[in-house]
């Protein structure tokens, strides 16, 4: 008695694995079948193996990689922001020779030390333009990363509601 019940307990958890593989590819994707035409666990894994092949053949997506075939966004030029490094050169060095001029000291030294406080601002402004686009790029990529997905999970879906599966 006590081997049958323990054979019941083994046949119990090899249906439930068997169950939970066959849910494997639906859960992967976010979704839930449930056999509505009351098919089996066996013939909804070989549909779910299908239907995945058939989703990625329909729409050429690999959910398991979907930025695959997704063109690496390249940043936009960036339109000039403001004043380049030479010309933030050219204003502090003019600022600084006014500055010098006013407070009675050597013109020369202020319009230097103008001159190199523009050309890093100018080199500092042109990095955060830079890191914006590229930003921006990333962003446009990710969203048709996830746009490639969604189309993907739409065609198993529609495979999957096809053979009389309710798919959520």
């Amino acid at each position: 008695m006590r081997h049958a019940v323990g054979f019941l307990a083994l046949t119990g958890v090899l249906a439930w694995g068997e169950h939970a593989l066959a849910q494997s590819l639906s859960s992967s994707l976010g979704l839930v079948a449930y056999p509505s035409g009351g098919q089996a666990t066996s013939k909804q894994s070989i549909d779910e193996q299908e239907c995945y092949a058939w989703a990625g053949q329909t729409t050429g997506v690999d959910p398991v990689n979907p930025a695959a075939g997704v063109e690496p966004a390249r940043p936009a030029a960036t339109p000039g922001t403001g004043a380049s490094a030479g010309e933030r050169a050219v204003k502090g060095m003019l600022l600084g020779a006014l500055l010098g001029n006013i407070a009675d000291e050597d013109a020369g030294e202020y319009a230097l030390a103008g001159a190199a406080i523009g050309s890093v601002r100018g080199v500092q402004k042109a990095d955060e333009a830079r890191v914006d686009a590229r930003n921006q790029a990333d962003a446009e990529s990710q969203a048709e990363v996830v746009q490639r997905l969604e189309l993907f999970k739409k065609a198993f879906a529609a495979c999957m509601e096809g053979r009389s599966y309710t798919v959520k």
